[in-house]
């Protein structure tokens, strides 16, 4: 079934999604060339520890148990973005929303951890990314959400000094609320069916 909402069917969502996503690898590429030049641009990537490891997956924890409690216990007016979360990721295969997740979390956290927030600090990157997800900007509940859990990724960045573990936070999250969303438990899911 082909949805269309705003002038944008899901396909051409999606193309739009990738699109900024390659913008944005690009983007992160050169200014952390610019930054940090290529020696430093490589370190950003350096194996943390298991510990780090262990930070981001609990980091990722914490903010997918919210995400479905805020979902599962507040009034959906509170949250509801326009469903794009549910258009984008709904049609996916389980390999496509894999691949779409480590795009968006690699491009994302090299741009706001690895380029931004070495220039202007955790807080500023963190109202930074939270103004960039324009479509959450009239839900004061989702604008609280994005600020709080990019601080988060950027904490994880600063407390390892490596761009891994907010990258795989940044990816699990993303990744296990696609899966969430995909497999009908989200209340927007279940509404429009």
């Amino acid at each position: 079934m082909k949805r269309v909402h705003h002038g944008l069917d899901d396909a051409t969502l999606r193309f739009n999604l990738w699109l900024t996503q390659v913008v944005v690898i690009g983007v992160a590429l050169i200014g952390s060339l610019f930054v940090h030049g290529w020696a430093d641009t490589l370190s950003l990537f350096r194996f943390p520890g298991i510990g780090s490891l262990m930070w981001a997956i609990g980091v990722a924890a914490v903010v997918v148990g919210s995400s479905i409690g805020m979902d599962r216990f507040l009034p959906p007016r509170w949250q509801d973005d326009g469903s794009i979360n549910e258009r984008i990721f709904s049609g996916l295969s389980i390999g496509g929303t894999f691949v779409l997740c480590c795009v968006i979390g690699i491009g994302e956290e090299w741009l706001f951890r690895g380029v931004v927030q070495p220039v202007i600090g955790n807080v500023w990157t963190s109202v930074l990314f939270t103004l960039v997800h324009v479509r959450y900007l009239s839900k004061p509940l989702l604008v609280g959400s994005v600020f709080v859990t990019s601080w988060l990724l950027g904490w994880l960045m600063e407390t390892s000094g490596s761009l891994l573990p907010s990258i795989l936070a940044h990816i699990v999250i993303d990744l296990l609320l696609a899966f969430y969303i995909q497999h009908g438990y989200s209340r927007e899911r279940r509404n429009l069916e």
